[in-house]
């Protein structure tokens, strides 16, 4: 298989068990570079377990995880390394308090590059730097410049969660997972984000989001996966799982939330 077809993230019989509670039970699907991938369910489906299991969040309990050809699941394995690869935007945003917009951002960036300095033939001054820079620049893009210098509690829902996002491209990931970015915002904040993640997307960045929001998932995705009951119940494009579901338990989920 040539490195166009092949997946970026492969993942076989996936298993997740919490004591005697199966949470998930078997998940086997591959994400392609640059596709864009929404999973959708019920609450308590397994869906962001599934996702935290991709970042080895959760350690799972059964089955494989490759990213870029690396068993990320074998706990032989650095996940540190490959998180870098691995960029995560959570329902509540996770910024730190402590910290300005700025410094959140760049902090990711300035740990990973420091520890290369040496081989790129910089400084750590000259890191930090360009790091603040790309920094700015990313800023710019969402339009929240002017808040480069200001603490997370002073800025709203929508400006946090476009904070996290930019947070995430900031280590320039070759993924990133969304685990239903929208759901802890008010309700006219949620478009701001929804347009960013697409923007995201547009770029050609690879993206895997848990989302109850089905207008989203169906403009936005090349796929998507309906989780029920800890497995992949029904996958397919938008048109085919919205227009024409086959699976009894999609179709009585989407009656109840379309």
């Amino acid at each position: 298989m040539d490195n166009v077809t092949k997946p970026l993230i492969s993942v076989q019989h996936l298993q997740k068990k919490f004591g005697p509670a199966t949470v998930l039970k078997d998940i086997s699907i591959d994400i392609m570079p640059g596709e864009k991938v929404s999973v959708i369910g019920p609450s308590g489906s397994g869906k962001s377990t599934f996702l935290r299991c991709l970042n080895c969040l959760e350690d799972p309990s059964g089955g494989s995880i490759y990213f870029d050809d690396v068993d990320i699941a074998d706990p032989k394995i650095d996940i540190n390394i490959h998180r870098q690869n691995m960029g995560m935007v959570f329902q509540q945003f996770n910024l730190f308090d402590n910290k300005t917009v700025l410094q959140n951002i760049t902090l990711g960036p300035e740990i990973v590059l420091s520890k290369k300095a040496k081989k790129l033939g910089k400084t750590k001054g000259e890191i930090k730097a360009e790091c603040k820079e790309e920094a700015m620049k990313l800023l710019k893009t969402i339009g929240l410049e002017d808040k480069a210098n200001a603490y997370p509690s002073t800025l709203s829902g929508g400006q946090k969660q476009r904070i996290a996002i930019v947070r995430a491209l900031a280590m320039k990931p070759k993924v990133i997972l969304f685990d239903e970015p929208t759901s802890a915002l008010d309700p006219e904040m949620v478009g701001e984000v929804l347009d960013l993640i697409k923007r995201v997307g547009d770029s050609g960045m690879t993206i895997v989001i848990v989302t109850h929001e089905m207008g989203f998932a169906r403009e936005v995705s090349d796929r998507v996966v309906f989780i029920d009951d800890g497995m992949i119940q029904e996958e397919g494009s938008p048109e085919q799982i919205f227009n024409n579901p086959q699976n009894p338990r999609l179709q009585s989920f989407l009656s109840k939330v379309l």
